[in-house]
């Protein structure tokens, strides 16, 4: 693995004599480096791209945790804590991953350094844990051994290596580190950022203080609100497929199916798949004020309607073909990785469908052709089709107060209700001449 070294300006944090209180002292650390990119991986490409079955396999680093704050705060904002030979203390830090699947971890990694006053042997142990009740247990599955011998007091270094057999893990997972040094005197430093519990923490690390595991939210008195992730990051291994299941044919016109989208979990999720990361924390500030398109699933149904992008959390879909034929449609999922070497890959199914008019068996007009999606809404943001005319919309809440308002074009419409609390309303949909279509509406 091709390693460069990454320079910050720090100020070194350590922690005191045990208490009930850990505190904390710290100052935002600068990135100096342009890009994150430590490690040149081989391109991978996608070998089936666009036939009917297929699947992608992936080899990644995943700095996941690197990256919120490279992308989210160019300038910095990371923190050191020291890790004494002798620490009573804390004795082990490290941030924890989601897993559903089978998953192949090859080896881990973690932005280290050394004290000053530590020897160039100073060495730190990287192990891989299950994960039980929401935090790490011991002992790990495998460890690897790094010697921290290059990157000193304010410089930072991704230290790693790969394990004797790649390790199978089938639900959630964390790396930490722990000091490994030969000499009392040899003092490593871990880095981590200040996910920050307002803006982007998710809860997701742990320190192994006087003895038990526990999250960081909010453990330090200084800095206040803090939510502070370790710059750990697993190399792994998997594959990854697009997937869908559609009604069986022949389909009528004029009546909306649902299309349901079997993708592989890796391919959805922020922590492994960068593309979902991207739309999970645009914009790249410290306050996230809108989300962007989703750039992960892309339908296309094949009949000049053109692309439609679902979220990763509610990725199936409702289509009305309005015209009799054969259709041949496309899922497309896109998968980037967390290295952000600019290695992208891309996989589809293809999906045929035959509409007809089906004479004789009665067909969807009218408010019943209208459809609301997604549902839930895991952002805000819901689609209405098949608006027969203009159409009064208006959202009320659970104790019957009207929360929104709107007046819509026949055919389709787009809500922003993001401003709106999370939790359950009812979508009133009035066509001009036709009678009122209710739809209860969830907001998550």
């Amino acid at each position: 693995m091709i390693k460069k070294l990454l320079s910050f300006i720090a100020v070194a944090a350590s922690f005191g004599t045990a208490s009930a209180q850990l505190n904390l002292a710290a100052e935002p650390a600068t990135l100096t480096s342009n890009r994150a990119v430590i490690e040149s991986p081989s391109i991978q490409t996608a070998s089936n791209l666009n036939e009917k079955s297929s699947a992608i396999s992936v080899g990644d680093t995943l700095w996941y945790f690197f990256n919120k704050t490279f992308y989210k705060n160019p300038g910095g904002n990371y923190y050191t804590f020291n890790i004494a030979k002798t620490a009573t203390v804390i004795t082990h830090a490290g941030s924890r991953f989601q897993n559903t699947g089978n998953l192949a971890v090859v080896g881990l990694e973690a932005l280290l350094s050394r004290a000053v006053t530590a020897s160039s042997t100073a060495s730190a142990r990287l192990i891989l844990c299950n994960v039980v009740s929401g935090q790490p247990v011991l002992p790990g599955l495998d460890s690897v051994t790094v010697v921290v011998g290059t990157a000193t007091n304010t410089s930072g270094y991704f230290y790693g290596g790969n394990f004797t057999t790649p390790k199978f893990v089938s639900g959630d997972y964390a790396v930490v580190v722990r000091n490994a040094s030969a000499s009392n005197n040899d003092t490593i430093r871990v880095w981590m950022t200040n996910g920050l519990t307002t803006t982007f923490g998710e809860g997701l690390g742990h320190m192994r203080a006087f003895g038990s595991f526990t999250n960081t939210t909010n453990l330090f008195s200084s800095p206040t609100n803090n939510d502070f992730e370790i710059l750990v990051a697993p190399r792994v291994g998997f594959t990854a497929s697009a997937a869908q299941t559609s009604p069986a044919g022949p389909l009528c016109t004029n009546n909306a199916y649902n299309f349901n989208n079997n993708s592989s979990y890796y391919l959805g999720h922020r922590q492994y798949n960068l593309n979902e990361f991207y739309r999970r924390w645009r914009p790249f500030t410290n306050t996230i004020t809108a989300i962007a398109a989703d750039s992960v699933f892309t339908w296309n149904f094949g009949d000049g309607t053109g692309n439609f992008y679902t979220p990763t959390s509610t990725p199936n879909i409702n289509h009305v073909y309005t015209a009799a034929g054969t259709f041949n449609g496309t899922l497309t999922a896109k998968y980037q990785k967390q290295v952000d070497s600019g290695v992208k890959l891309q996989d589809a199914v293809s999906f045929s469908k035959t509409v007809s008019t089906c004479a004789g068996i009665a067909t969807y007009s009218g408010i019943e052709a209208v459809i609301l999606f997604p549902n839930p809404s895991n952002n805000g943001f819901i689609n209405i089709s098949n608006l027969p005319s203009e159409s009064s919309i208006e959202v009320v809440n659970m104790l019957g107060q009207s929360v929104y308002k709107d007046k819509a074009e026949a055919g389709s419409y787009a809500a922003d209700l993001s401003s709106l609390p999370n939790g359950s309303y009812f979508v009133k949909i009035s066509p001009v001449n036709e009678r009122t279509k209710i739809v209860k509406l969830i907001l998550n």
